[in-house]
């Protein structure tokens, strides 16, 4: 695998964000795994990311309002994965692809080498 930037996982619920960090390093990503929409965003602000996963309905910042910050305000074109178990309130997003949950790990990698080849 070549040199790339880490991948963010943004998920509010401490079981999945593990899964999904230790399913993504054992492929040999680099990751950074945060549990709220403002924790991602300070990340965002401070790292340069070859992707990001976000729950969509989180406490605080939804993932949507971390998607705006990532494309309005730091005008990043970095692709943005929206993870929703209620996957038709993106049907309409600027997400760059949808996983609805549940998902399996197959299709968590399969995105992920889709964005990162």
């Amino acid at each position: 695998m070549t040199e790339m930037n880490p991948i963010l996982v943004i998920d509010d619920e401490q079981p999945i964000l593990n899964i999904l960090s230790r399913s993504l390093a054992r492929k040999g990503y680099i990751v950074d795994a945060v549990e709220s929409g403002e924790k991602g965003i300070e990340k965002i602000d401070m790292n340069q990311y070859s992707l990001i996963f976000t729950d969509l309905l989180m406490p605080g910042l939804s993932g949507a309002e971390v998607l705006q910050h990532l494309r309005e305000i730091r005008d990043n074109k970095t692709p943005i994965i929206g993870m929703s178990g209620t996957p038709w309130l993106l049907k309409e997003s600027d997400f760059d692809a949808v996983l609805e949950k549940p998902f399996s790990i197959k299709d968590l990698l399969k995105v992920a080498h889709k964005f990162i080849a």
